[in-house]
Parts: C-alpha cells; sequence; structure tokens
C-alpha cells in the first residue's frame, strides 16, 4: 500500500480524512463512492484538472505522480486509488467491502482495474474532452513543464496534437479486452465482480463502466456486463460519490459534441474491434 511521506508538513498536522479530487476522474470517483458506501464524510478539495492544478509543486508536494485522488487521513498519506479503498475499507468497514471469503477475486479484479486507466484515459480524451473548451496554451505549458512523471508529459503532449487513428484502435481494443473480461468472470453466475458480496471490487469498475457508458459504447454487446452495471449504478452510492460530482456544463458541451461526431460516422463504435460488431 503506497502509504507516503507527506511531502508538507502541514499535511502532518491534518485531523480527520482529507480528499483531494477532481470530478469527473474515475479514480477519485472510485474513493467517494467507497467514502459513501461506509458513510464517512471527507474534507474536500477539488484539483482543478482542466487549469493544471495538479501539475503545481503544492500538490506534487502531495501526490508526486501528479494525479487525483489523494487521501489524507490524520496526517498519513495514500496516493492510489486502489489503495485507497483498502485503506478505507480496513480503517472505517472492517473488512466488509473486503471480505476475506472473496480475496483472490477481488485482488484479481483490482489489478484489472489499476491496470486499466491507460485505455480508459485514452478513450475519454479523445471521445470526450476533446469535445470540450480548448485548453489555452498557457495552461498547457503550464502542464506539460511542471508534471514530473514523463508518461503523463508525453501523453498530454500526444493528445494536444492529436491522438492518432492507430493509438485509437490500440487502445479501444485494450478496453474491449477489459469489458469481455469482466463478461467471463461472471459466466459463474455471480451477482458481484468477486462473488455474491458487493466489494471495493464492483466500486472501482463502477466508474469505468459509467465512463465507457457516456462515451456511448456499445454496452449492449455485453450483456452479464451491463446486468451488473444496472445494479451497482443503483446504489446510493453512485449517486453520491459520482453523479452528484460530475460538472454538468463541461459535460452536456463535450456529450453534445460526440453526438455531433457519432452523427457523421465517427462514434467510439467505429474503432478498434468494435467496428467489426
Amino acid at each position: 500500500m503506497p502509504i507516503i511521506e507527506a511531502g508538507r508538513p502541514d499535511l502532518k498536522e491534518l485531523n480527520g480524512l482529507h480528499l483531494w479530487h477532481a470530478g469527473m476522474s474515475n479514480c477519485s470517483q472510485r474513493c467517494r463512492i467507497t467514502l459513501s458506501e461506509l458513510g464517512q464524510s471527507f474534507e474536500s478539495h477539488i484539483v482543478d484538472l482542466r487549469m493544471a492544478e495538479n501539475a503545481t509543486e503544492e500538490f506534487q508536494q502531495i501526490n508526486p505522480n501528479g494525479v487525483v485522488p489523494a487521501l489524507v487521513h490524520d496526517g498519513t498519506v495514500i496516493v492510489n486509488s486502489v489503495d485507497i479503498l483498502a485503506y478505507l475499507d480496513k480503517t472505517f468497514g472492517d473488512g466488509s467491502l473486503r471480505p476475506a471469503e472473496f480475496e483472490d477475486q477481488i485482488a484479481l479484479v483490482l489489478d484489472r482495474a489499476d491496470k486499466s486507466q491507460a485505455g480508459l484515459k485514452y478513450c475519454t480524451f479523445e471521445f470526450f474532452f476533446k469535445h470540450g473548451p480548448r485548453q489555452s496554451e498557457e495552461v498547457y505549458q503550464r502542464l506539460v513543464t511542471g508534471l514530473k512523471s514523463e508518461w503523463l508529459r508525453n501523453f498530454h503532449a500526444e493528445a494536444r496534437a492529436g491522438i492518432s487513428r492507430e493509438r485509437l484502435d490500440e487502445m479501444v481494443g485494450k478496453v474491449h479486452e477489459d469489458i469481455l473480461w469482466l463478461e467471463d468472470i461472471q459466466q459463474d453466475g455471480r451477482k458481484w465482480l468477486a462473488g455474491d458480496q458487493f466489494t471495493i471490487a464492483d466500486i472501482a469498475w463502477m466508474p469505468n463502466v459509467h465512463r465507457y457508458d457516456i462515451l456511448r459504447w456499445p454496452l449492449e454487446r455485453y450483456p452479464l456486463v451491463s446486468k451488473w452495471f444496472k445494479a451497482a449504478s443503483a446504489r446510493n452510492s453512485y449517486k453520491e460519490g459520482l453523479e452528484g460530482w460530475e460538472p454538468r456544463k463541461l459535460f452536456d458541451m463535450a456529450l453534445a459534441g460526440l453526438d455531433d461526431r457519432r452523427a457523421k460516422g465517427d462514434g467510439i463504435e467505429t474503432y478498434g474491434p468494435l467496428a467489426n460488431g
């Protein structure tokens, strides 16, 4: 679990739960859903990603990876979303969201969720954020010069220049493989992703599948995943931790642009293996 040494002395003095997060960040959404499931309130610290606040030295002293979320609990800093879920459950849920009898399956599902980020990130930037307000050159330069992560700097440069068709086909293929994997593990009739009990394994994937859904991914091609997502998205924590934080103005603008793009025959369903039906 990446509990790290606080990079700022003031963090060690914080009492209670403090979450640095963003409305549209799927990893932030995981943490907020978990906090809702556990009935825990928290001090909210919004990080404006579109204004490159994640690239500031101040924020990277909290999370040196330059990404949200970051959790501080009574001076303890945890920076990876999957590990934050585990920490919250252990600390406040007494293992209720990670029962020992499902541990092997939970670990597998969490690992797959952790590795799904690249595909989701590329698809989100191309099919969602691309249709929102364009980041100014000043903010973009602040982002790529401030970030310490080489991977993130390269990603944002690629997104700024325009992601190639080849890369998009590759990333849509990665997401397709992830969803097929989720479909396959449910073939044994389990109710939730790790077994017959709702766990942090489900929480880790709820925001991802929500994101695929708003990108107009043809989820009807994966009936078991669709059934699971319907049940998961009916939970109150989904509404509190996810839907309640999404920026409506950006959301509506981006989706209008995406729907116009789809009408012209260039939606996500025309990329990678999705194009083959």
